[in-house]
C-alpha cells in the first residue's frame, strides 16, 4: 500500500511541474465530462418537469368528440357513464371565438363552455371569487371565469370580480359577469396552449340560448374518470361504445383525446433522445483520451533517462507501469472533478435562462451515482490509453533508457 501511494506522489508531482501542460491535456477530458453531466441533468430534469405538468394537464378525464358525423345526445352519455364504474360524470364542451372591448384595444377571446364540472379541464388554481356553480349552469346565467392575463387585458388590473364583460359573438352580443379569476397559464401550459391568449369559461347553456342551439346534440365532451390511471382505458372503450350507438363504427368518426398515455410515451422519448446527446458529447471523451495518450508519450520519451536510472537502481517493469499508469489517471480523473463541476454550474446557469427567459422552472436533477460514475469514467479513460505509454516505458532496458 505504501508504495502506491509512493506512485500517487510521483505522479502529483510531476502533473503540478508541467501545469499548462497536463491543464492543456485535461481540457478534452473537462470538456466531454461537463457535456456529460450537462446533458444528463438537464435532460433529467426537463423531463421530470414535462411529466409533471403534463400529468397535472392530462387529469381525470378524457375527451370524446365527433368528426364529420352525428352528434352525441345526453342518454348515450348517460348510458356509457352507468355501463363502466370508472366513469364518474361528463360534461358537454362547448367552444367559441369572440370579441371584447379591452383597456386599450379590441381583444380577441377564446371561450370555453360546459356544465360545472369543466373546471377540472383547467389546473390553474382560482385565486379570487369562485366557479359557476349547478344552478347557474340550469338557469343560463351569464357569468364567466377568466385568468389574470385576461383581466389585466381588458380591465387594466386582476380586480376583476363583480365587472361585466361585453362580448360579441359572432354577431350576437351579450355582457357576462366576472365571478372568478384563474392564475394565468405558465410554464408547460404557456408553451403549449399559448400564454399570453386570452380565455373566458361560461356555462355552455348561455350559449345554447344565445343561439337556439338543441342542447341535447352534443358534439365534444369531457368524461370524468375516478383515477388518471384509468383515462387511456376508458378512454379506448367509450369510443367503441360511442362509435356503436351512433352506428359509425369503423369509420373514425367518433375519436377521444387524453394526454395520460402520451406522458409516458414522452418520457422514454425524452431518455432516448438525452442518451443519443449523451453519447455524441461522449466522443468528446474519447478525444480527450487520445490526448492523454499523446502526452504521456511525450513524458515517456522526456523522461527516459529517470527511466533507465530507476531500473538500474532495481525498479522492476511493474513498478513503472504503474507509475506512469497511476499519472495519466491522475490526469483523468483531475480533468473529471473539473468537468463535473463545470457541468454542474452550467446546469444551473440553463435552468436559470430558462425560467428568466420562457418562465420555465426546470430544476437539475443530480445524483450520486452519476457524479461517481463520470469520476470513475474518467479515470478509467486516463488508464485505459495511457496504458500503451506507460508499457512503452516499463519495457525499456536500463541501457536503453540511459543510452536515450
Amino acid at each position: 500500500m505504501g508504495i502506491f501511494l509512493d506512485y500517487w506522489k510521483m505522479a502529483f508531482f510531476n502533473v503540478r511541474s508541467n501545469k499548462v501542460r497536463a491543464f492543456l491535456t485535461m481540457l478534452g477530458i473537462i470538456i466531454g465530462i461537463s457535456s456529460v453531466v450537462t446533458i444528463m441533468s438537464i435532460g433529467k430534469g426537463m423531463s421530470n418537469f414535462i411529466s409533471g405538468s403534463l400529468s397535472s394537464l392530462a387529469g381525470a378525464y378524457y375527451e370524446i368528440y365527433t368528426y364529420e358525423g352525428k352528434p352525441m345526445n345526453r342518454r348515450i352519455l348517460d348510458n356509457l357513464v352507468s355501463k363502466y364504474d370508472e366513469n364518474t360524470g361528463y360534461t358537454e364542451v362547448l367552444t367559441a371565438n369572440a370579441t371584447a372591448k379591452g383597456k386599450k384595444e379590441e381583444l380577441g377571446i377564446r371561450i370555453t363552455s360546459g356544465a360545472p364540472g369543466l373546471e377540472l379541464k383547467n389546473s390553474a388554481e382560482i385565486v379570487s371569487g369562485r366557479y359557476f356553480n349547478e344552478a347557474e349552469y340550469e338557469m343560463a346565467k351569464e357569468v364567466c371565469i377568466i385568468d389574470e392575463n385576461t383581466a389585466a387585458g381588458l380591465f387594466g388590473s386582476t380586480d376583476a370580480i363583480g365587472k361585466n364583460i361585453p362580448l360579441d359573438i359572432i354577431g350576437r352580443e351579450v355582457d357576462v359577469k366576472v365571478i372568478g379569476v384563474r392564475k394565468s397559464a405558465s410554464g408547460l401550459s404557456a408553451l403549449l396552449f399559448g400564454g399570453n391568449t386570452y380565455s373566458l369559461e361560461m356555462p355552455s347553456t348561455v350559449l345554447y340560448t344565445l343561439f337556439g342551439m338543441d342542447s341535447d346534440a352534443i358534439y365534444d365532451a369531457m368524461v370524468f374518470v375516478d383515477k388518471p390511471e384509468n383515462a387511456p382505458q376508458m378512454s379506448a372503450k367509450g369510443k367503441i361504445y360511442v362509435a356503436a350507438a351512433l352506428n359509425e363504427r369503423g369509420e373514425e368518426k367518433v375519436r377521444t383525446y387524453e394526454l395520460n398515455s402520451g406522458v409516458s410515451q414522452f418520457s422514454s422519448i425524452m431518455t432516448g433522445i438525452t442518451v443519443f446527446i449523451m453519447l455524441v458529447a461522449g466522443i468528446s471523451l474519447f478525444v480527450g483520451g487520445v490526448g492523454v495518450m499523446n502526452i504521456m508519450l511525450v513524458s515517456v520519451s522526456e523522461r527516459t533517462r529517470e527511466i533507465g536510472i530507476r531500473k538500474s537502481l532495481g525498479a522492476g517493469t511493474k513498478a513503472i507501469l504503474w507509475q506512469f499508469l497511476i499519472e495519466a489517471g491522475l490526469i483523468s480523473l483531475t480533468g473529471g472533478v473539473i468537468g463535473i463541476i463545470s457541468g454542474y454550474v452550467f446546469s444551473l446557469l440553463i435552468s436559470l435562462i430558462a425560467k428568466s427567459a420562457a418562465n420555465v422552472s426546470v430544476l437539475p436533477d443530480f445524483n450520486i451515482a452519476l457524479i461517481l460514475i463520470s469520476a470513475l469514467f474518467s479515470m478509467g479513460i486516463g488508464i485505459f490509453f495511457g496504458y500503451y505509454p506507460a508499457k512503452k516505458a516499463a519495457k525499456m532496458t536500463p541501457i536503453e533508457a540511459l543510452r536515450s
